[in-house]
């Protein structure tokens, strides 16, 4: 079940390397402690955060402003706090991953919607999964790597050890990697190929790039491609989105039935409809969605939102 381990290269066991190294041991050693314990302390961490990480803080609150603005001040306050600690709890159990086997990884993780997936693939079409960024996103891209081939974009991290186990833990059940920036021939000839497509394209990536679609009410730069992907490779979209389920005790990917009429062929019509797919999911576990993105950094009218 679990693909080929890739070596270690010696050059990351260097003196410089030792830091990351002990901090590793100390996720290897969390992993040990019972998930009680270690949520405890995820939550501590990201409590400390909230207090500690004023920039981070104040994303979080502007992006709930904007896309809650029904809610009043408590309740954003609660959301982002609930949201920090999700993000520690989710750091504490990374370890997991990259430390723990198949079968006690496995049965920290469950998938919701799976059939939606088998039902696209029995009407013939290729699958794109298009993700909700979330702090538990690498438990829901190894969910679905431990149920079928799957391939989706990377971007190499800065620090070389993190990156090699980071790596090593998207592909443990034989899921494939390119770059981002390897273009949409890369995405195309995955899919054409069968395999099960796994992107997050909800981040603002410019004006360049994007056109802008309703997010909770608001513009938002958001990437076509997905749509152009779709019509290309004859492939269904699923919303999905990965957070922590409280009532199972394990990391819940929660999949949704594939978008309606999509592609349509008018792309400010397709880049709504992906916004509002995550829409859905997101406001059913508000604290789970990474609001510390800055998903508003570009504006219609070229102002600014974030301090």
């Amino acid at each position: 079940m679990t693909a080929e381990r890739q070596r270690l290269p010696r050059a990351l066991l260097a003196p410089r390397h030792w830091p990351t190294w002990l901090g590793l041991g100390l996720l290897w050693a969390l992993t040990q402690c019972p998930t009680a314990w270690r949520h405890a302390l995820g939550r501590a961490i990201g409590r400390l955060a909230w207090h500690g990480n004023r920039k981070r803080r104040e994303v979080t609150l502007v992006n709930l402003r904007l896309c809650f603005p029904h809610w009043d001040e408590a309740q954003r306050v609660a959301v982002g706090r609930a949201h920090f600690a999700a993000m520690g709890r989710s750091l504490l159990d990374y370890g997991l991953i990259w430390f723990a086997s198949d079968r006690r990884l496995l049965d920290h993780l469950l998938v919701e919607g799976w059939e939606q997936v088998e039902a696209a693939r029995a009407a013939g079409r290729n699958i794109i999964l298009h993700g909700a960024h979330s702090p538990g996103l690498d438990f829901g891209v190894t969910a679905i790597g431990a149920r079928a081939p799957g391939v989706g974009p990377y971007h190499a991290l800065k620090n070389p050890v993190v990156d090699w186990f980071m790596l090593r833990g998207r592909r443990r059940f034989g899921g494939d990697l390119f770059e981002r920036g390897d273009g949409m021939l890369a995405y195309t000839r995955a899919l054409r190929q069968g395999k099960l497509l796994v992107i997050f394209a909800d981040e603002d990536y410019g004006p360049d790039r994007s056109v802008f679609a309703p997010f909770f009410g608001q513009p938002k730069a958001t990437l076509p491609m997905p749509a152009r992907l779709a019509r290309l490779a004859d492939a269904a979209v699923l919303p999905f989105m990965t957070g922590w389920d409280a009532a199972s005790g394990r990391y819940l990917t929660r999949i949704a039935p594939p978008l309606a009429d999509f592609p349509s062929g008018d792309v400010a019509r397709d880049a709504a409809a992906l916004n509002a797919g995550l829409e859905a999911l997101i406001d059913d576990w508000p604290a789970e969605y990474l609001w510390t993105l800055k998903l508003f950094r570009t504006r219609p009218d070229g102002g600014r939102v974030y301090p």
